[in-house]
């Protein structure tokens, strides 16, 4: 609304100029001493002095108004950009976990970055363009009160320009639509490519790698190309159309003919200025044309994570004193379960351990208890309750997870074990180490707590990366603690002394163990055995020994490995 109030008095503003200019122009070449102002049925006389100084003002406020309309749209575009990249993150944040892991790295980045920035550019050229449309309307109201064929003209062919232009319009869309998706691809393959840089490092940048990177180049140098040329060519051929039009125009003013100078002057100024307002016009189109896709790529992402939101309940958990499985089945596809008739349960100070050969399910057990992924059919039940009635915010406050992966932000020490949590304090947080017993090993940093560290900073160890994770899950006292895999990436000093903290927390604690290491099973009072999906077996570990085949060979396997060893 402001913009078209500000444009229309801009145009008002301007076309009285343009009046003026053209009427002190004839005045001079006249050699009159007065000059005659005349828009439209009202004629003015008015002393050169007094003409100038308006003439004067009125450029001055048409300035201003240009700044005050050039602001306009740039905080609407950065109102935005903020707005878009808040919704997306809401969104992206509240969606469920199948959602994420199904995107490819890089995706949500590319929306976040380079989506978004063309969709809040092409709100500042929806601006230009309402400005440009009121101004081409205001000067061709100016021409046509002082010439109605020379305006008509000029508007009927403006109007027959922009509509011939129309399919070139199109294709720049259908290319601007393909550059939007291989530019996602592109993003795409340099995240990958950050990922693996210490795996190419090692097996090398072989032409296989090298030809899949510039292909994927080329496949955005296309539609880049062509979107490039139909965004520069279209205004430029309007343009000079527009001027053949102007042409056209002048003749008809020479055969109907013009009274006066000032209103010939007027009229030419004024159609000059509708014609390069019709440009405008035509490049905003142009534009939003080329940024459509991506405006499109990001209401259909935001209307995936908003149709797909993370399952919660409507009561809260006070305290989880048994967790069960109950006739668990699951599947990523409908129809390819993963996941048959799972059962089993644990209560608080006991610890269960989960084991089984690759692709047996235990992945999608941990996925489950976490509430990551929703069972087809049985339930994950707290308390005997089933968990998807209790609200997720209550459930996160006493559930944890030491992933199998350390994934380490970057920032200080103290800020990868607090982990966005500012209920938690120094206090709680150096606690957590000392559980975790990594906390010698930080005081030992340059900085201690305070020492900056990240994925691919070499401040630690993958063995200490995975402690500090080990004291991220610790640090808020959870009451259910899943870790998959936790020493993996541990030396044997390190995995005694991971052995003792879980030994310490487990008495008031539901722990859950995945591991393939026997050793990391010392702590679990019960251990299950996954095969295809299905609970073969629970027991202690002398027990499976008797009645598991695949634990008994496992068994066999590490005494040979420590004989040999």
């Amino acid at each position: 609304m402001l913009l078209v109030v500000l444009s229309v008095t801009t145009g008002l503003v301007e076309a009285v100029l343009l009046a003026l200019i053209a009427a002190m122009a004839a005045a001079l070449a006249q050699g009159d001493s007065t000059i005659a102002i005349s828009i439209g049925p009202a004629t003015f006389d008015e002393s050169r002095t007094v003409t100038f100084v308006i003439a004067i003002a009125l450029a001055l406020l048409r300035a201003g108004l240009q700044v005050v309309l050039a602001y306009v749209p740039a905080q609407l575009s950065a109102k935005l950009l903020a707005d878009l990249r808040g919704q997306l993150f809401t969104a992206f944040t509240n969606s469920s976990w199948a959602v994420k892991a199904n995107q490819r790295d890089g995706t949500f980045q590319t929306l976040m970055t380079q989506h978004v920035t063309n969709v809040s550019t092409a709100v500042i050229s929806l601006g230009t363009g309402v400005t440009a449309a009121i101004m081409f309307t205001v000067m061709v109201i100016g021409a046509f009160v002082q010439s109605p064929v020379a305006a008509a003209v000029l508007t009927v062919a403006a109007f027959g320009l922009f509509f011939a232009l129309r399919p070139l319009s199109r294709r720049l869309r259908r290319y601007a639509k393909q550059l939007s998706t291989e530019a996602m691809q592109f993003t795409e393959t340099v995240q990958e490519i950050v990922t693996v840089a210490e795996e190419t490092e090692v097996f090398g940048a072989t032409s296989t790698y090298t030809d899949k990177f510039h292909d994927q180049v080329e496949a955005v140098r296309r539609p880049h190309a062509r979107t490039r040329f139909l965004a520069g060519a279209l205004p430029a051929m309007y343009q000079s159309i527009a001027l053949l039009m102007l042409v056209v125009a002048l003749i008809a003013m020479s055969v109907v003919g013009v009274g006066q100078l000032a209103s010939l002057a007027a009229v030419i100024l004024m159609l000059i200025r509708a014609l390069t307002y019709g440009q405008q016009i035509q490049s905003t189109l142009t534009a939003i044309d080329e940024r459509v896709p991506y405006m499109n790529r990001i209401v259909e992402q935001l209307r995936q994570y908003r149709e797909n939101p993370q399952q919660d309940g409507p009561t809260d958990v006070d305290q989880i004193d048994r967790l069960e499985v109950s006739d668990i089945t699951f599947a990523y596809r409908p129809g390819v379960d993963v996941l048959h008739g799972v059962t089993f349960g644990l209560g608080r100070g006991e610890a269960i351990g989960i084991v089984g050969p690759s692709g047996a399910g235990k992945s999608s057990i941990v996925q489950l208890l976490l509430r990551l992924r929703e069972p087809a059919g049985g339930a994950v039940l707290a308390n005997g309750r089933d968990v998807r009635e209790l609200t997720r915010s209550s459930w996160q406050q006493r559930v944890a997870y030491v992933p199998q992966t350390s994934q380490l932000i970057w920032g200080t020490v103290r800020d990868n074990i607090r982990f966005y949590r500012d209920e938690l304090d120094d206090d709680q947080v150096e606690r957590a180490a000392r559980r975790a017993h990594i906390h010698d090993d930080i005081v030992a940093l340059p900085q201690g707590y305070d020492t900056v560290i990240g994925q691919r900073v070499s401040a630690v160890s993958g063995g200490q990366r995975q402690r500090i994770c080990m004291a991220r899950a610790l640090a808020g006292e959870p009451e259910v603690l899943i870790l998959d895999e936790p020493t993996s990436a541990l030396d044997v000093r390190s995995e005694e002394l991971v052995q003792q903290s879980l030994q310490a927390i487990k008495a008031d604690t539901i722990l859950i163990l995945v591991a393939h290491r026997l050793s990391t099973l010392a702590v679990c009072d019960r251990i299950v055995v996954m095969v295809d999906g299905k609970v073969s077996a629970v027991g202690t570990q002398d027990d499976l020994v008797d009645h598991s085949d695949f634990f008994r060979e496992v068994t066999e396997i590490t005494q040979r490995q420590t004989v040999q060893g």
